[in-house]
């Protein structure tokens, strides 16, 4: 009985999507030259120290973009004809400036103590600019509810004692915080007695990263508000006499004295990365794009060791450059693309999703032509949820702007992959918010169908040990074929998908 139901659904999506519920062999044939062995050997060579973990406008960055460009070139993939020949170097390369900034670099003092980034404060952006004298605080407790003071202009003081510890209750307080920015707050202050938890699960650069003034365009209205975690035995040193154990007994919001100054020092150099492009043309539909990113920068070198991200994201990236063979290879034998494929390996995302959010400004090709964004972000491995399961991949975000996407992802699976499609990450409930946090968000947010494949967070991510040889080969190629068969659906059946859900991304 559930082979008749998959059959119904396969036939009634091929329906949908005017095509015929069999497999195609072109599409399988340029597939099989997607190989465990070419994915081996390009991951051994992106994920060894010789790459210095990739680190965005560094060295490694450097070197990991012209080996990309190396293997385009080998395979035939000619320079990208871009509109604006200005906007691209080398016929492969779009640059994008980024301001590197020295990260911890807000402090609290109170009686010429300092308390510090990464032992008692914890935040993920520095919006400060300037130093900030503190007289007063808002307690607001742990938010469970909407504040019914009026917030604007000031520093809210919340307390995170009942959300739990590590990433997970992360999640749940960017989602609580983002009432208090909306409300107004100016600065946002989150007593987290399990702080040492969650700065153990955290990778704490010593920089990040924002765009350079590069005319990129800025969607916020205000500037966004800063949050800063502080540990529980450090807030009551800054609160004196009135710690949190008294402000928790009394359970409604009001003001509580408390003075110490915010500290701000600058340290900034302007660097350049690369998004690097290969532009497979198509035939009839060629003015239609369809995109397929993946992240090719990782953490660099820290305290002297190399962060090789060969899951996050070496897997995604050579996964790019096996599609892109694929693609050229079929249009070099005259069974080309009808719609033009763009594949992309961006850099900074590890800063931030620069890199896709310079081109999602700046794009190559008009995002009104651009079909949908195919965006893979570590897909090596199993995490605990699935680790004795059936091959799997998470699925983010298919069906939050088109139906279309969604079913030619499902059809794609279904004729070819036969994975185990998991949408847990999909809900708009998730507290990690992965829809949010990787490179397919840059091109949703601007309105163009994306899909985000990832097999999950393992003990490695962000860690020295996130090596080649904890690869799992085969998953990482089943996965490579879906976004192959998928990308090769879009670009080739005969109506372009639409944009019909009503979700905002």
């Amino acid at each position: 009985m559930r082979l008749r139901y998959l059959f119904i659904a396969v036939t009634w999506l091929c329906a949908s999507l005017g095509l015929r519920a069999q497999v195609d062999s072109l599409a399988l044939n340029y597939a099989g030259t997607i190989t465990i062995d070419e994915l081996r050997e390009h991951l051994t060579k992106l994920a060894s120290d010789e790459f210095l973990g990739r680190d965005t406008g560094k060295e490694g960055q450097k070197l990991a973009a012209a080996y990309l460009k190396e293997q385009f070139v080998k395979a035939g993939i000619p320079a990208v004809p871009a509109p604006d020949p200005a906007s691209i170097r080398e016929g492969y390369y779009q640059p994008f400036d980024v301001v590197e900034v020295r990260s911890g670099t807000i402090s609290i003092v109170k009686n010429a103590r300092t308390y510090a980034y990464g032992k008692e404060l914890l935040y993920f952006q520095e919006v400060l600019k300037a130093g900030l004298g503190v007289k007063e605080l808002t307690y607001v407790g742990d938010l469970t509810k909407a504040p019914k003071v009026s917030l604007r202009d000031k520093v809210v003081l919340m307390d995170a004692r009942n959300l739990g510890s590590g990433q997970a209750a992360l999640g749940t307080l960017r989602t609580r915080v983002e009432l208090l920015r909306a409300a107004g707050a100016s600065l946002v202050i989150v007593n987290m007695p399990a702080l040492a938890d969650l700065i153990a699960t955290t990778h704490l650069s010593d920089t990040h990263m924002r765009l350079a003034d590069s005319g990129v365009k800025e969607t916020r209205k205000e500037p966004p508000t800063q949050m800063i975690l502080v540990d529980e035995s450090s807030m009551d040193q800054l609160l004196g006499t009135t710690t949190m154990a008294k402000l928790r007994r009394k359970k409604k919001a009001r003001t509580v004295a408390c003075a110490f100054e915010l500290e701000v020092k600058q340290g900034e150099q302007r660097l350049t990365a690369e998004n690097v492009l290969a532009y497979i043309e198509g035939t009839d539909k060629k003015d239609e794009i369809v995109v397929l990113t993946a992240h090719y920068d990782h953490i660099g070198v820290q305290d002297g060791v190399v962060y090789n991200g060969a899951d996050d994201d070496g897997t995604g990236t050579v996964a790019m450059i096996e599609m892109a063979e694929a693609f050229m290879l079929a249009k070099r034998a005259g069974h080309g693309p009808r719609r033009s494929v763009l594949v992309m390996p961006v850099s900074g995302e590890e800063k931030g999703l620069l890199g896709s959010r310079y081109y999602s400004e700046h794009p190559v090709f008009p995002l009104a032509n651009t079909v949908a964004d195919l965006n893979i972000d570590m897909i090596g491995r199993r995490d605990s949820a699935h680790a004795t399961s059936p091959p799997y991949i998470y699925v983010i975000g298919s069906d939050r702007l088109s139906t279309g996407l969604h079913q030619a992802n499902e059809l794609a699976n279904s004729l070819y992959t036969k994975l185990d499609l998991d949408y847990t990450y999909n809900a708009e409930s998730d507290p990690n918010r992965f829809y949010y946090r990787s490179d397919h968000y840059n091109f949703a947010r601007k309105g163009v169908p994306s899909v985000f494949y990832f097999s999950g967070v393992h003990e490695d991510y962000h860690q020295p040990g996130d090596d080649v040889e904890k690869i799992d080969f085969d998953l990482l190629h089943q996965r490579t074929l879906l976004a192959f068969h998928t990308a090769w659906i879009l670009a080739n059946q005969e109506e372009r998908i639409v944009v019909d859900k009503l979700i905002k991304p």
